[in-house]
């Protein structure tokens, strides 16, 4: 990017039939960047519409801040930090589901082989836990 100096203001407010006093009043008053950057916003609605007092325009964009608005480093660092803690929990939500889709192809394999029914500790197993997995084997 270029350097902002107030013959190139001028050039440009030129450009957009604005007189250099008027430039040299605006930037006095309201700053090199802030005439610069409205500037640029001029020029382009004098493509898209008919503009008949461009200095009153200007002054206007100045006061009303009618340029798109950049925002503030905090707020992308902070808006950044949430989109990667977003992809980070949707990361790990997606691991723990394709783990516990292993464990439960695991399980249902071991059950395969050897029901728990047949185990040697199948008699430790409270009455409850029987019951719901010879109801979930019965439904299979």
């Amino acid at each position: 990017m270029s350097e902002i100096t107030m013959e190139s203001c001028i050039f440009h407010g030129s450009r957009c039939h604005i007189t250099p006093d008027t430039i040299r009043e605006l930037v006095k008053r309201y700053g090199l960047y802030m005439v610069d950057r409205e500037l640029a916003v001029l020029w382009y609605e004098m493509f898209n519409q008919e503009i008949h007092y461009p200095a009153a325009w200007l002054k206007r964009a100045i006061e009303f801040s009618y340029s798109p608005q950049i925002p503030h480093e905090e707020y992308v660092q902070d808006k950044h930090g949430k989109i990667r803690q977003a992809r980070g929990l949707a990361k790990e939500k997606a691991m723990k589901d394709a783990y516990a889709k292993l464990d439960e192809e695991l399980a249902a394999e071991r059950e395969a082989e050897m029901p728990a029914v047949e185990s040697e500790f199948w008699k430790f197993v409270p009455a409850s836990v029987k019951e719901k997995i010879t109801a979930s084997a019965s439904a299979k």
